[in-house]
């Protein structure tokens, strides 16, 4: 058998190398593929006491405890523990747009502004005091925990103003939505 100068020739180690240089490429393209850029993260109980307590301090924090189901499971259940009041999922919503959500511990009531700035105020009636100062209401909509940090408590009552953009607005008209105050 002649050989040309033309041919390409390659020793049986040489195909092997490139071969399994070639595999090696194909499965880092695949993990890398599936790799979604999250890393799972290791919460303390103290991560997520400090996340319940100043939320607006912990706000990429809370968001990485959503992102992990077993976490985020906990973060429920220190907030059910920690609630002062609660106001569970509601019955079917009679209507797209509800202004009211009544509770046997606080009722919630959205009224947009009268200037019709785009504005809304979330009034929240407390059926009882508590020695406790409220001071944030959560809410769990689309499993998804959100807060809004509340305003003095006068006679029983605090109102916020949120914008229309707000997710509360969507939530409020969610009957599968439940609300915390702590």
């Amino acid at each position: 058998m002649t050989t040309s100068s033309d041919e390409i020739t390659t020793d049986l180690d040489e195909a092997t190398a490139k071969f399994v240089a070639l595999e090696n490429y194909r499965r880092l393209a695949t993990s890398l593929s599936k790799n979604d850029g999250t890393k799972a993260i290791t919460l303390t109980f103290q991560d997520l006491w400090s996340a319940a307590i100043h939320p607006e301090q912990n706000i990429d924090l809370i968001a990485a405890i959503q992102r992990d189901r077993q976490h985020a499971r906990r973060f429920d259940a220190l907030l059910r523990s920690m609630a002062v009041f609660s106001q569970p999922a509601q019955a079917a919503a009679a209507s797209d747009n509800m202004d009211k959500r009544t509770g046997e511990q606080f009722d919630l009531e959205l009224k947009p502004s009268s200037r019709q700035d785009g504005a809304y105020f979330l009034i929240i009636r407390m059926h009882n005091l508590v020695k406790t100062i409220p001071q944030h209401l959560y809410y769990c909509h689309n499993n998804s925990y959100h807060f809004l940090s509340l305003s003095p408590v006068h006679n029983g009552v605090s109102q916020v103003m949120v914008g229309e953009s707000n997710s509360i607005i969507d939530a409020f008209n969610d009957p599968a939505a439940e609300f915390f105050i702590k």
